[in-house]
């Protein structure tokens, strides 16, 4: 799917070479900084938010979406279009075009997608306090509904991440078919509900996909051992920063970002910052460093809604018995064997 990505994100790249004007200093400098990026209708056509950076590069202006590169088509004055890459709920690869209008200090235009309106999109600078305000923890507990946000699908893969994403065979070497945790990173942007708890010196979150159970611990730094856990979930220690609770999770083991297996190095170091917005809604901003994989962090900002008080978590049922029972009837279950080296 990557591959597919990318050859679609080539030929805007090749129109916006053949069509690009010569583009001065201060045009450029005018885009330059970190944005928050909303579309009106993203990830399962929902509106969505997203991290837009846009630098200064030797060739020109350079522009990340989520931390993945997309291409620059147009830059005019205080007109600016770009394409962004993204994958649905079954994970098929997208290509939309947004064009956009730099005016009082915030970008603002249409998303269309084979010449189809997708709705509208606007930017707006982000800006981080020097140093973290007080602690002002407020209430995070209750069920939140399944997350939007605008699912990027190509990211800025170093050598050993290209040769891992390759390695990878989606039909053989995704966890979920054989019903095995898919991960706290890949679980947390799943489209299930969670449910917070707030329990002594911990938050804890029940996750519906796999019912998995994850600790934040508020009383502690990270084991000394830390570095060779392997946890599926991770080690997670949090702290709040002003109404803000910052989350940092270590320790995890292999895994992979989505289905297609963008992967995960155990070396990875997962960041968190979950928020409430004046309408009540949950913001988790997620940050990933893996130098090993991946030449700058990956990003996704996903919202969640809160669930009445008498929703429950259901029941979550997985049978890897069609999976295995696929591989015999194709002749395959062997080489499925073969691949433990890959398996996560």
């Amino acid at each position: 799917m990557s591959e597919l990505l990318k050859r679609l994100g080539a030929i805007a790249a090749v129109l916006f070479a053949l069509a690009a004007p010569n583009l001065s200093a201060q045009q450029e400098d005018a885009f330059v900084g970190l944005w928050e990026l909303w579309v009106e209708s993203g990830y399962e056509y929902r509106p969505a938010y997203g991290t837009l950076a846009i630098e200064s590069g030797a060739g020109g202006l350079e522009i990340y979406i989520d931390g993945g590169p997309v291409n620059l088509i147009e830059l005019d004055g205080n007109r600016i279009s770009f394409d962004m890459d993204w994958v649905d709920l079954p994970d098929q690869p997208h290509l939309s075009v947004l064009v956009g209008v730099l005016e009082s200090g915030s970008i603002h235009g249409t998303v269309t997608e084979d010449g189809e309106d997708r709705g509208a999109w606007r930017a707006t600078r982000l800006a981080r306090p020097d140093s973290p305000p007080s602690p002002n923890p407020v209430d995070l507990t209750g069920i939140w509904g399944e997350p939007d946000y605008i699912g990027k699908g190509v990211f800025d893969l170093t050598e050993a991440g290209r040769t891992a994403d390759a390695a990878y065979d989606e039909t053989m070497d995704d966890p979920i078919l054989r019903c095995v945790s898919d991960g706290m990173i890949r679980m947390s942007h799943g489209p299930f509900d969670i449910e917070v708890l707030d329990v002594n010196n911990r938050i804890i979150i029940l996750y519906e996909d796999m019912h998995e159970i994850r600790r934040v611990y508020l009383d502690r730094g990270f084991p000394d051992d830390i570095e060779n856990m392997d946890l599926s979930m991770g080690y997670s220690i949090g702290h709040w920063e002003g109404s803000t609770f910052v989350i940092e999770t270590r320790g995890l083991k292999r895994g992979v970002w989505d289905a297609p297996g963008m992967p995960i190095s155990s070396n990875a170091v997962f960041t968190e910052r979950w928020y409430l917005d004046d309408d009540g809604r949950l913001h988790i901003e997620f940050s990933m460093d893996d130098p090993v994989n991946y030449h700058r962090p990956g990003l996704m900002h996903q919202v969640r809604v809160k669930q009445p008080e008498d929703t429950e978590i259901p029941a979550y049922s997985c049978d890897p018995h069609p999976f295995y029972r696929g591989l015999y009837l194709e002749g395959r279950l062997e080489e499925h064997w073969g691949r433990s080296s890959n398996r996560l």
